[in-house]
């Protein structure tokens, strides 16, 4: 009996020295003094060394540093005491800390499934808590497929977490599981239905969905809650530009800017309005200052390359300095060094990838269809790489076009890469550039061993990842362009592109305007970002010069008091008549019966008109253009030269004056060049789809044996 008493009051003394040093150890670690708190249980777990609280402790103090170690004794602690709470969430912490996210599921599954009542709660809600800035902090980083997987944890363990089911849904935004994220945001909005920040990621859905109209009215809910949402008004900004909205887009965006100085999307999408009105050296500001407060938004850096094409107080050196330095910055360290696999027969048919956000209902299309469908399929091979979300009826039309058709929306830029690798990929063609839905920096990792730039941009990309550019000797003549390039240079030998209009194209209108309104009408159908300020002085001459002339401009969003007054000042200040300038704003029907009311068009510059100009030709109506010195300058040279009309091509902006008089002197010449100017279109090279075919196949097969003898085989 005395041996059992004195037992229990060893046992006693025991455990009252390990409740004291237990204290010891929280208040020790609690202060930052580990070695002292270690030290502390070292004594507990040498009198006890299964102690459940010591190796708690332990844990506790090596979960920061070392989670591996941690969770050995967070399931030592969990086998002592599974009756404590914090046991659990303290291993399923560690188990997240080293990467071990099925074990950590597996705890928190068991750890459901025991009940816990109240006192379980708080230790819940705060591992939520941080799970949640975790997967918030993946988001933002762009590691999609970690967030989910953090996010899943919460909502294991609750189920009608708002927030959590929200960011799930921006998650599968991203993913391109757009039903997913529609019905996950709804799912959060039915729960939370004033929360202004769900609707504005629900407008995000609704963008990628191209539902605008939707989008714009969620954000307008958004704002109805709460006014002062600088997210919302960057975004509604955003969606209506898409609605060519530019007066309300630079207002939200501004608004967005002054409730939050700091808000980088509220200065990108102020430049992108800024831009479409014309005001480009406002624009370069713009998203200079959204660059400078997140350097991460590289699709700014892109509009701001754009910007600097448009402008013509930038000289061309400029922007590829630029876009060299962006190159450097940015796309070159991600560049994979590694051997090709592909079969290095040259005479084999070749496996050609093609690149774009635009295979859907863009302008990209009518250039790039009518090549498509005249490829030889015997010699190549075409594999479609869609970085847009949304598909349409066009992309169901051209998908049968391709031996294989993936959306890499969803993939990050080393999937995608991986993807193309595995594709088997011999040339990869980028048909964006800088433009919106790029994927260059899948381009900058290199997955296929030839890569070429073509069609969507008209300028260097700066990637020396990017092998060549097609470009023909019109646009880009020898000896004058090289230097202003990363990519080698690879002229077709007629045109770097064709064009097929609209099945439905109106006929061309049998009398000129002018035979009808006693006077000769000018026109413009491009956006207000390619007319420069010098060319709205060069067509401010021409009106003086022709005194009875019209001037007849499409220009977004013109009913917009704002914007009519902004352009008016404009035109005004180039010296233009504002009492003879016709406006029209953009239409979503009847576009082409527009150009009835028109004798002769002006090509802007800078950067000339692109599928305007052909459109343009193809209605009946002559170009003047005025020859530049690089690609985007001479697009209409390019066009009038292969129509055989190189008398509208001006060397300078007397000799543009004096054309575009010349022609108001000589009606008959202008009747005799209209007549006929859709059949001189469609036998020209502009629209020799099979010719073009011919010509870029003979360049992709160029191409591969040059890298064969280039590589050493």
């Amino acid at each position: 009996m005395l041996d059992h008493h004195n037992g229990r009051a060893v046992r006693s003394a025991s455990s009252g020295l390990a409740q004291r040093c237990l204290a010891k150890a929280r208040d020790h670690r609690a202060a930052g003094r580990s070695e002292r708190a270690r030290a502390s249980l070292s004594r507990v777990l040498g009198e006890e060394p299964n102690h459940p609280e010591a190796h708690y402790e332990l844990g506790q103090l090596l979960a920061a540093t070392a989670p591996e170690k941690a969770i050995t004794h967070f399931v030592t602690a969990l086998r002592g005491a599974p009756e404590k709470p914090a046991h659990w969430i303290a291993l399923a912490s560690a188990l997240l800390a080293a990467d071990r996210l099925p074990d950590a599921r597996a705890i928190l599954e068991r750890y459901k499934a025991q009940n816990f009542g109240p006192e379980a709660r708080a230790l819940t809600k705060a591992f939520i808590d941080r799970t949640l800035t975790a997967a918030q902090g993946r988001y933002d980083l762009g590691k999609w497929k970690d967030a989910e997987a953090l996010l899943d944890l919460i909502i294991l363990l609750d189920d009608q977490h708002s927030h959590a089911t929200y960011l799930a849904g921006a998650v599968a935004a991203r993913t391109n599981r757009l039903e997913l994220a529609f019905d996950l945001i709804s799912i959060a909005l039915l729960r939370e239905p004033q929360n202004a920040l769900f609707f504005t990621g629900l407008s995000t859905v609704l963008t990628h969905r191209g539902d605008h109209d939707g989008a714009i009215s969620a954000l307008e809910k958004a704002l109805e809650i709460d006014g002062d949402l600088a997210m919302a008004h960057a975004n509604i900004s955003g969606v209506y530009q898409r609605r060519f909205r530019f007066g309300e887009a630079l207002r939200h965006a501004e608004r967005a800017i002054a409730l939050d100085a700091n808000n980088a999307g509220a200065y990108s999408n102020r430049g992108s309005a800024l831009l479409a009105l014309g005001r480009l050296g406002e624009a370069v500001d713009a998203f200079d200052r959204a660059l400078a407060l997140d350097p991460s938004k590289l699709f700014v850096a892109s509009n701001r390359l754009f910007a600097k094409l448009y402008s013509a107080d930038i000289p061309p050196e400029d922007y590829t300095a630029d876009a060299l330095a962006y190159g450097r910055r940015f796309a070159d360290p991600l560049l994979r060094r590694r051997p090709f696999a592909n079969d290095r027969d040259p005479d084999r048919p070749l496996r050609v990838g093609f690149v774009s956000g635009d295979l859907c209902n863009h302008a990209l299309v009518r250039f790039f269809e009518p090549y498509l469908r005249a490829v030889d399929r015997e010699h190549f091979t075409a594999f479609a790489y869609m970085t847009h979300a949304s598909e349409d009826s066009v992309s169901d039309r051209l998908r049968p076009l391709f031996h294989a058709w993936h959306n890499i929306s969803g993939l990050d830029d080393d999937e995608a890469a991986d993807l193309i690798e595995r594709d088997r990929i011999d040339i990869l063609v980028d048909l964006s550039g800088h433009s919106a839905g790029n994927r260059l920096f899948v381009f900058a990792r290199k997955p296929a061993p030839i890569q070429v730039s073509w069609i969507g941009h008209p300028a260097t990309t700066g990637l020396t990842a990017i092998d060549y550019r097609f470009c023909d000797a019109v646009t880009d003549p020898p000896g004058l362009t090289e230097a202003l390039h990363s990519e080698r240079l690879w002229r077709l030998p007629r045109v770097v592109g064709t064009y097929e209009g609209p099945d439905d194209l109106p006929p061309v209108r049998g009398r000129a305007p002018f035979e009808d309104a006693g006077y000769v009408t000018f026109g413009c159908f491009n956006r207000l970002t390619k007319i420069s300020d010098e060319a709205l002085q060069t067509w401010a001459r021409i009106m003086s010069a022709v005194p009875d002339a019209r001037l007849f401009m499409v220009v977004g969003d013109i009913d917009n008091p704002d914007v009519r007054r902004a352009v008016d000042d404009r035109l005004a200040a180039a010296g233009m008549p504002l009492d003879r300038i016709i406006y029209q704003g953009r239409v979503n029907s009847g576009y082409y019966d527009l150009y009835h009311h028109v004798d002769v068009a002006l090509d802007p510059y800078p950067y000339n008109g692109g599928t305007t100009s052909f459109d343009t030709l193809s209605m009946g109506v002559p170009i003047v253009a005025l020859r530049g010195r690089h690609a985007v300058a001479r697009h209409g040279v390019l066009v009038l030269t292969a129509i055989g009309l190189p008398d509208l091509i001006a060397d300078d902006a007397d000799s543009y004056v004096a054309i575009a008089q010349d022609l108001c002197r000589d009606l008959d010449r202008l009747r005799s060049i209209r007549h006929g100017l859709r059949e001189r279109m469609r036998s020209s090279p502009l629209m020799d789809h099979c010719g073009l075919a011919r010509d870029v196949g003979d360049a992709f097969r160029g191409m591969w044996r040059t890298w064969l003898s280039e590589s050493g085989v």
